[in-house]
């Protein structure tokens, strides 16, 4: 898994349509706080998988429902959903294991911006994320 930080020119539909047959998934640039935040995320998310307990029937789904703290993938995407135009800030793209970023680049017509993400995440991120399917 790698996360990227992009800015594109592309609307939000436009962006979402692309990337929809793709092995990747792009998030509000603040939707996850550190790369910590992503491996965890990443980790129950092909957890789930592994143990039959997935929600979403695509690991990047299954991802977004894991990192935004909720069981229902309209609400995940709703949450964690890059805006119309993406801001001075641009936005995440979170690749999964086999995709190429290059060619992502030239799928979205965006520019790479240095990534700005903290390496370790805070206590508490960690425990929405761990937590987010206890009941």
């Amino acid at each position: 898994m790698r996360v990227l930080r992009l800015r594109s020119g592309l609307d939000a539909k436009t962006l979402f349509s692309r990337l929809d047959k793709e092995d990747a998934v792009a998030v509000r640039s603040d939707a996850i706080g550190s790369v910590e935040e992503a491996e965890l995320a990443f980790h129950l998310a092909q957890r789930a998988f592994a143990n039959k307990t997935n929600i979403a029937k695509k690991l990047k789904y299954e991802f977004l429902l894991w990192v935004s703290g909720k069981t229902d993938i309209a609400s995940a995407m709703k949450t964690t959903a890059p805006g119309e135009r993406s801001d001075a800030n641009g936005f995440l793209v979170v690749l999964f294991p086999g995709r190429e970023h290059e060619n992502l680049l030239k799928l979205l017509d965006a520019e790479e911006l240095p990534l700005k993400l903290k390496e370790k995440a805070e206590p508490l991120a960690l425990e929405r994320i761990s937590l987010s399917r206890i009941s």
